[in-house]
């Protein structure tokens, strides 16, 4: 029997659950084991205690938002992939959530709503680099 291949694990941070389950799917029926937080706050316990390949976080949530989860994230895993994703704000565009995202360290920036495929591509090709 061979050993089964390493499923990497992405840890999702996304506080609406619609979006959430739709995007835990996804990436399961793509080969990915997912971590789930509906925040920034569960999100670095779920990281501290488990670890993930790559990360992907929405900015705009209550507890911890994502400016400060990616900012945490970086002081504990400088190298890890991180794709911050966005729909705005009343005040704020996602362009402006996601330059910020950049900003505080976030590998990839998407708006959403998400193309999966694009966003499937690009954890791909975080975690083959």
């Amino acid at each position: 029997m061979t050993h089964a291949q390493h499923r990497p694990v992405v840890l999702l941070v996304e506080d609406d659950p619609h979006v959430r389950a739709m995007l835990l799917d996804s990436l399961t029926g793509e080969g990915f084991s997912t971590l789930q937080a509906a925040n920034g706050r569960e999100g670095l316990a779920l990281f501290q205690a488990n670890g993930a390949d790559a990360v992907v976080t929405d900015i705009l949530m209550p507890e911890m938002e994502g400016l400060q989860f990616i900012k945490a994230l970086r002081a504990l895993a400088p190298d890890l992939p991180v794709i911050a994703i966005s729909g705005g704000a009343v005040h704020l565009s996602p362009g402006c959530n996601l330059e910020l995202a950049s900003m505080f360290g976030a590998t990839h920036v998407m708006q959403k709503p998400l193309n999966i495929d694009d966003l499937v591509t690009t954890l791909r090709n975080c975690l083959a680099g």
